[in-house]
């Protein structure tokens, strides 16, 4: 008797730890899944926003929003699953899946900021499209130059909390990448890391011309504005 309680303890505990395997690899399964859903919805929003400078049409730029949204509610998704399901939690606790499962974290936290600030972005963009619109196909006189300075100058004060926003989500963006050491990941998530530094510095050189509104309308109108 004691022989067959014992086993069936061991047939209890083996099940167990088969089944705590296989939801793990579940869990990590989902988390891989919605991070990748993220950066698909974030490739796929530059890609709109690129075509939308080409265009007098604010739809595509809203369309570019909706992609954002998605990316950070992907983003999102995925990082509280990693710090949050028990099973993951279980298996960080061994050396390299907690570093390997912490860098995960990291990433999807980057990601969700760089999609914030992407629709801060798309927002004054929104306008400055709609502002495209009312000139396109007209040659522009003096007078509409200073019309259109003038509304620049609206665009930038009401947008100045966009433009800060924009500014502390790339700041937390960086300070969160700093706090990863990639040497000891595995090789996609190296991957995934380069690919986020090369983003993080795009992202910044962006910022630094999106500061001037006045640059990013004479960009979009294709004529410089007066000073």
């Amino acid at each position: 008797m004691k022989g067959r309680g014992r086993g069936a303890i061991i047939a209890i505990v083996a099940l167990a730890l088969v089944a705590l395997l296989a939801y793990t690899g579940y869990a990590g399964t989902t988390v891989y899944q919605q991070l990748e859903s993220g950066r698909q919805e974030l490739v796929a929003a530059q890609v709109g926003m690129r075509a939308a400078k080409q265009s007098t049409d604010p739809a595509q730029l809203r369309a570019s929003a909706a992609h954002l949204r998605q990316a950070e509610r992907d983003f999102s998704d995925a990082g509280r699953r990693a710090r949050t399901d028990l099973a993951l939690r279980v298996v960080a606790g061994l050396p390299a899946a907690g570093r390997n499962l912490d860098a995960v974290t990291h990433l999807a936290a980057i990601g969700a900021d760089m999609s914030r600030a992407g629709e801060a972005a798309t927002a004054v963009a929104i306008q400055v499209a709609g502002l495209k619109q009312q000139y396109a196909g007209r040659t522009l006189t003096p007078d509409d130059l200073q019309v259109v300075l003038q509304q620049a100058q609206a665009i930038a004060k009401d947008y100045s909390a966009s433009i800060q926003a924009i500014g502390q989500q790339l700041r937390d963006a960086h300070a969160k990448r700093a706090e990863v050491t990639t040497t000891d990941l595995v090789g996609p998530l190296k991957d995934a890391y380069d690919t986020v530094d090369a983003a993080l510095a795009q992202a910044d050189a962006a910022f630094l011309r999106f500061q001037d509104v006045r640059q990013v309308l004479s960009d979009f109108l294709g004529v410089r504005l007066p000073t």
